[in-house]
């Protein structure tokens, strides 16, 4: 892959795909070994707590946050109310591209046992559906810690502005992960999945922890 990249021309580069030239780069968590994961790891921990402080400190979350639906105190509410239709929104993305691709079409006779985990792509369909599929099922599991997460606020009064600005950083953070999911470009995905993490779990032990987390952010 590394002469490819370094012996090919513009054009073929474009058309290496992107997944490739970031594994080329050494830049994914494909195959990835214990003691790089383990380097990685904390890397991007860092970047995630960076992504989350600066975005509390920014004006642009202010401006993003008045730009979403209801007022400040409303998004968090908008925010637990629209994931779960995100994931139904990625599950019908997949559906239809199978009716699209499939010998079959999207068989609805056996919907469950056709979008299973690693059947998409042995049926020899387009591994982005399968991806966009993951993306669904990992939008379920973020739910539920964000509900989690929104709860511990809620009950502890956490203050409005920043509730409001992680809601939000986790909400878009959840938009933009199936894109480099489906492209196949692990490690930026990782890094949103866990930047939309990472802002979850503010949420919940700012509330807890007030004199210690919230001078992290703010």
């Amino acid at each position: 892959i590394f002469d490819r990249v370094y012996n090919s021309s513009p054009r073929d580069i474009i058309n290496m795909g992107l997944a490739e030239i970031f594994r080329s780069k050494g830049l994914s968590m494909a195959n990835c070994g214990f003691l790089k994961l383990n380097a990685i790891f904390p890397v991007m921990l860092g970047l995630a707590h960076a992504t989350v402080a600066f975005w509390c400190k920014s004006d642009v979350s202010a401006s993003v946050v008045a730009a979403m639906p209801g007022d400040e105190a409303k998004v968090p509410l908008f925010v637990a109310a629209f994931m779960p239709l995100w994931s139904i929104i990625l599950s019908i993305v997949a559906l239809q591209a199978l009716a699209a691709v499939a010998p079959n079409g999207y068989e609805s006779q056996r919907g469950r046992a056709q979008k299973a985990p690693g059947e998409i792509e042995r049926a020899g369909n387009p591994g982005w559906i399968e991806r966009v599929q993951s993306a669904q099922y990992n939008n379920w599991e973020s739910t539920i810690g964000m509900i989690c997460s929104f709860y511990v606020a809620t009950e502890l009064k956490l203050s409005a502005p920043l509730f409001a600005k992680l809601a939000t950083l986790f909400f878009w953070c959840r938009i933009v992960y199936p894109i480099p999911y489906a492209l196949d470009v692990d490690m930026m995905r990782t890094q949103i999945w866990l930047t939309g993490l990472y802002a979850t779990a503010m949420v919940a032990f700012a509330a807890l922890f007030p004199d210690t987390i919230i001078p992290l952010l703010t």
